[in-house]
């Protein structure tokens, strides 16, 4: 009876601590994607009838393709280079013991802790010639005008740096943290058996966090693909029409605010909505993230079968 008190009370708490998430869940997830779903057969400027063609008529806007372009070749550059640069960095910094590495983890979160609307300053200075504190490097590459910088061509390029400085140091960090999860003893083991550092990151430890890094990917994939804040920024602070409805989230803030369509920026948010959630469903059903069973079975069996 006491037993089953306990457990009772436990659950109490459990139900407690949980549901202020769930209420956040609802009210700031849940039902805005129910109210933008409502939203899209709704009769507006662009869709005068209603219905469902909100869809067909957002893919078919003139400037979804474009916008298609600009945030794949964003990706491409900033998706790999924020998951090879964070791994090898967090294994880097776990490597060896240092009394200066609380001071190298300080210096990997003091950049990510500038947000994206100071990002697009600072990389405004840094990128302008006759600012620049790396003007002589911008000079041996011949860049003296800041209109040799700041084209649309040049955009991909420009926003992949500025986003992967403002969050790659948390993310080093964080997998830095995934790294002090592993037992000591299976490190041990791998030492004892010759086995050396790069083949104990790359048998070892990149495998027994691979949850992590799936994790990590599927949250900068999903940010990346809401890209909003720096072209928005640019396009209407610094240089103005330079990133007009660059990405698809400046797409859906013109149709709704510039234009009136609620229904097409509605049916936008639900198509980028779907590859977020497909790799939220990734990360809960085909990794061990939520399942710690799981993860000790994954390192009895790298134990058994060794290099």
């Amino acid at each position: 009876m006491a037993k089953t008190k306990h457990y009772r009370h436990n659950n109490g708490a459990m139900y407690l601590m949980l549901t202020p998430y769930v209420l956040l869940l609802f009210f700031f997830g849940l039902l805005p994607a129910i109210l933008g779903l409502l939203e899209i057969p709704k009769p507006s400027m662009a869709n005068a009838n209603g219905g469902w063609d909100a869809f067909k008529i957002v893919v078919h806007d003139f400037r979804f393709a474009p916008a298609f372009k600009h945030v794949l070749g964003f990706m491409a550059i900033f998706v790999p280079l924020m998951i090879f640069f964070v791994i090898g960095m967090a294994l880097m910094l776990d490597i060896k013991h240092s009394p200066w590495k609380k001071w190298l983890r300080m210096a990997y979160i003091v950049p990510a802790s500038i947000s994206g609307a100071v990002a697009v300053l600072v990389w405004y200075v840094i990128l302008q010639p006759t600012l620049s504190p790396i003007k002589g490097a911008l000079k041996f590459f011949h860049l003296t005008e800041s209109t040799q910088i700041w084209q649309q061509k040049n955009l991909v390029y420009i926003l992949a740096i500025m986003a992967f400085f403002a969050v790659a140091g948390n993310w080093i960090l964080i997998q830095y943290g995934s790294l002090q999860s592993i037992s000591q003893e299976i490190l041990e083991a791998a030492r004892v058996d010759g086995c050396s550092v790069f083949q104990m990151a790359v048998r070892i430890k990149i495998p027994l966090i691979s949850k992590y890094i799936i994790y990590m990917s599927v949250l900068v994939f999903a940010g990346g693909l809401q890209i909003f804040v720096e072209p928005q920024l640019l396009n209407g602070g610094i240089y103005s029409g330079i990133a007009d409805a660059w990405s698809f989230d400046q797409l859906s803030y013109n149709l709704a605010f510039m234009q009136g369509d609620f229904g097409g920026a509605s049916a936008l948010s639900i198509l980028l909505l779907i590859p977020s959630l497909l790799g939220a469903l990734l990360v809960i059903f085909k990794t061990d993230m939520f399942e710690g069973a799981q993860g000790h079975i994954k390192k009895k069996n790298i134990e058994v079968q060794g290099f």
